[in-house]
């Protein structure tokens, strides 16, 4: 586990710039932050995190439906591969078996951070339980259009903490 959390979210002013909070411990999170562009306040749910430090739901919007991800971009893996790939004719092709090295290294090393499907707000360094699973788009789009969206399966009672994984 990190050092610390981070609550990492967009205010809604022009420009929408990145507003983040840390501390040591979850408890210690403060109960809002400032917009340094427009000033606007954005209170914390810090009932949103369990008794363990893991998250209920959102510190941002407190919605519970939270999904895990990567926190490496996808556009470095890419250029990890398009970097081996030139260089193969004159690694003699070693610079791929590097390249699945160092795409293991960063898969393994890196954590994970914890999204909010409503203000995609970031969660970083919370305890992993209760666990969330990946990114469900059946969630995004009962989320996005309401009851329409989605035929089947009601939203899940307490949101997303300790779900499965998508089966898609």
């Amino acid at each position: 586990m990190s050092s610390g959390v981070r609550v990492r979210l967009r205010c809604g002013c022009p420009g929408r710039p990145r507003v983040q909070a840390s501390a040591g411990a979850p408890a210690d999170l403060p109960a809002s932050v400032r917009c340094a562009a427009c000033g606007t306040e954005t209170r914390l749910r810090g009932d949103r995190v369990s008794e363990g430090g893991g998250l209920l739901g959102c510190c941002a919007c407190g919605h519970p439906e939270l999904y895990t991800q990567q926190s490496v971009p996808p556009s470095v893996g890419i250029v990890v591969v398009v970097v081996a790939a030139c260089l193969a004719p004159f690694t003699m092709y070693a610079s791929l078996g590097v390249a699945a090295l160092v795409d293991l290294g960063l898969y393994v090393l890196v954590p994970d951070v914890v999204v909010c499907y409503v203000c995609r707000a970031e969660h970083r360094g919370f305890r992993r339980e209760p666990r969330h699973p990946r990114f469900d788009r059946e969630i995004e789009e009962r989320l996005k259009f309401g009851p329409r969206a989605v035929m089947g399966r009601p939203m899940r009672e307490g949101g997303t903490a300790n779900a499965p994984d998508p089966e898609h």
